[in-house]
């Protein structure tokens, strides 16, 4: 049969086929699936009918309960083979159903490149679509695009989705987009029931409210939230969108209260979230932006217990991609590591990098693990204990008698000097600095070539190869990938002190310090690195011109207002912070410390004295010096021939 007789046959339909095919749909709707397989078994002798093999196929499967996942896959590319159904060829309306299902196998088993690739062709027969078949087309490309973090292309196609079906005014498409045929509103409205576009309309306010959360736009998200609410019941995904909002904006006191009305017994029934996952996860999240991490890991665990009884059991399509496992053990790490427990931390985001392996944030979290692995905070060097002993042991009697000094006052690791292997995944520095190799090179870049929304008519571009991102966070603003960049940069600089590789360090620290935008404490913390490294590189010179104060003016964490340009970093939910010098004083005691310890080398004992001062004077105005400072004292004072003052000190700390 050629092509034309084929097509000219696929239009000629008997009533009597016509009745089966209705009968068939009908019995479809009402769930009784083998009486449906009946009726389809009567249109089979239609051999060269694609509606009728693909609906076979989909009836089937449904029968098993959506379970015989991996049969319907390869009945779908059978069918695909049989009937010569191409993506690239697609050129008729009725080859949509089968390319939007395999969208949807795609979706669920979590390959959202290639899902999107298929919809967005799909997507260009929105026009002469089913109307509910052109909703659906709509709200999984939004998903997928929500999915994959393409957070602007998911909000201007749910514009366009509400515009075109509920208003009369045009759509006005952001630069870079492609127009989208109009749809005929009068036409298409009367083939749908008030019923189904009432629906549709819930369903395009959650994804916005969804969407304007996830992009950090609060005051939208705020008002399409109240639009769910007044206009239905609080369901729990209502509660939960809530929730999220105070929790942005830093009402966690709210947000839980909201979270502990939904009972931890809740079930997704048919849908492919598990709320008790969700529930416990965003508690933990809440108490990990109070500062009790204890209690964070202690709900992400209660939460991943949850998850691992979900994905034992036997699931439908609709629960394949329901497990949140990663994302719940990379939560759990980042907490972990907050506690102070930083090997079990890394433990935890070893595997979720294994997952996430393009995130640049991960990597340097992992570095951190290391770090802290090898000393847990740098405030130990601050603290000046009553029981710390300078001295020793006493040698000999009367005036033959020494004093025996300690080789060291802090708890610092010794660094083992031989060479350890890199690419073992144990907390070591060396596997820092390979994983901060990694977090530099992952860096999002700053700028990206727009993608359209649409393809272009008889152009097909291959599927876009997965860009280095966050993931599974939402993509960073350009304020936060500059303290990424400059975070990874502080941490290199530190891992390559630790492991002797000064030259490296050097170019770090100066990296670091070139940066456009930096904060206060990466300031001091490239200083302080180049300093060091010029130091152990004999250029004490060069070292002094990093240890001037003014170099110094404070020692924020965060960018100022003044310097937020996007709306995202206005989100209100980040932990107490832990970071060590708390003050300036502290800080330039630090910058004075160092620079007498230069002057010491350089054998400029009457300056190193004056430095000791005022350290000492600052020292009474609340802040912290650095405990090393005792020893370097007694050495000066017996270098400038005062004895009795080196006495007295090693008395006082003995």
């Amino acid at each position: 049969m050629t092509e034309k007789e084929e097509e000219k046959s696929m239009d000629c339909v008997s009533d009597q086929e016509r009745e089966i095919a209705q009968l068939a749909l009908s019995e479809f709707q009402k769930g009784n699936y083998s009486a449906c397989l009946q009726n389809i078994h009567k249109l089979e002798v239609r051999t060269f009918d694609l509606k009728v093999a693909h609906n076979k196929l989909v009836a089937e499967y449904y029968k098993n309960d959506l379970r015989s996942t991996e049969t319907f896959q390869k009945n779908l590319a059978a069918f695909y083979s049989q009937f010569k159904l191409r993506l690239e060829k697609l050129d008729d309306v009725d080859h949509c159903v089968a390319h939007y299902n395999q969208a949807v196998l795609l979706y669920h088993q979590k390959q959202y490149t290639q899902a999107i690739r298929i919809m967005e062709r799909v997507y260009k027969f929105i026009e002469p679509m089913d109307e509910n078949l052109a909703q659906q087309v709509g709200l999984l490309l939004v998903e997928l695009q929500m999915s994959t973090k393409q957070l602007d292309k998911a909000s201007g196609l749910l514009s366009f989705l509400e515009n075109q079906l509920f208003h009369s005014h045009p759509v006005i498409l952001k630069q870079g987009e492609k127009p989208a045929k109009v749809i005929d509103k009068d036409k298409k409205m009367c083939t749908v029931s008030s019923t189904t576009i009432d629906q549709f309309k819930k369903k395009l306010q959650m994804y916005k409210a969804r969407c304007f959360l996830m992009k950090h736009s609060l005051g939208a998200a705020s008002e399409e939230i109240e639009k769910i609410e007044e206009q239905s019941e609080m369901t729990i995904a209502a509660r939960f969108l809530r929730a999220n909002l105070l929790y942005l904006q830093g009402n966690c006191e709210a947000a839980m209260e909201i979270l502990n009305g939904i009972s931890s017994e809740a079930d997704f029934g048919s849908s492919d979230e598990s709320y008790n996952v969700i529930l416990y996860n965003n508690l933990g999240t809440i108490y990990h932006a109070m500062g009790k991490y204890h209690l964070a890991c202690h709900h992400y665990q209660k939460a991943i217990k949850a998850d691992i009884e979900l994905i034992q059991k036997e699931k439908p399509l609709y629960r394949l991609g329901s497990s949140r496992y990663h994302e719940l053990i990379y939560n759990l790490g980042i907490s972990l590591l907050h506690a102070g427990r930083s090997a079990d931390a890394f433990d935890c985001l070893i595997i979720a990098v294994r997952r996430y392996h393009r995130n640049s944030r991960l990597w340097l979290r992992l570095a951190e693990c290391c770090i802290h692995v090898h000393k847990e905070s740098n405030e130990i060097d601050f603290n000046i204990p009553k029981e710390m002993k300078v001295g020793v042991e006493m040698i000999g009697t009367k005036k033959h008698q020494k004093i025996v000094l300690t080789k060291n006052l802090s708890n610092d690791k010794k660094y083992s000097v031989e060479g350890e292997p890199y690419a073992v995944p144990v907390p070591t520095l060396e596997f820092a600095s390979l994983c901060l190799r990694n977090a530099y090179l992952l860096l999002p870049s700053d700028t990206t070539s727009p993608i359209p929304l649409l393809l272009i008519p008889g152009v097909t571009p291959p599927a876009p190869p997965p860009s280095p991102g966050p993931a599974p966070s939402v993509p960073l603003s350009p304020n936060s990938v500059s303290a990424l960049k400059n975070s990874i940069l502080a941490s290199s600089a530190y891992v390559c002190l630790c492991l002797g590789d000064y030259v490296l360090a050097l170019e770090h620290a100066r990296n670091l310090l070139s940066q456009s935008k930096l904060l206060g404490a990466h300031r001091l913390l490239g200083h302080l690195y180049a300093a060091e490294a010029l130091v152990f590189l004999d250029k004490i010179a060069d070292a002094l011109e990093h240890l001037n104060p003014e170099n110094v003016k404070d020692i924020a964490l965060h960018f100022p207002v003044s310097e937020i340009l996007d709306e995202s970093d206005n989100v209100a939910n980040n932990p107490p912070s832990k970071w060590f010098p708390t003050n300036l004083i502290s800080a330039r005691a630090v910058i004075h410390y160092n620079t007498a310890v230069c002057k010491t080398l350089r054998g400029q004992f009457d300056q190193a004295d004056g430095l000791f001062k005022q350290i000492w004077k600052d020292c009474r105005s609340n802040s912290k010096v650095p405990a090393r400072l005792i020893m370097l004292v007694i050495y000066i004072e017996l270098q400038l021939g005062h004895p009795d003052v080196a006495r007295s000190l090693i008395k006082e700390y003995s």
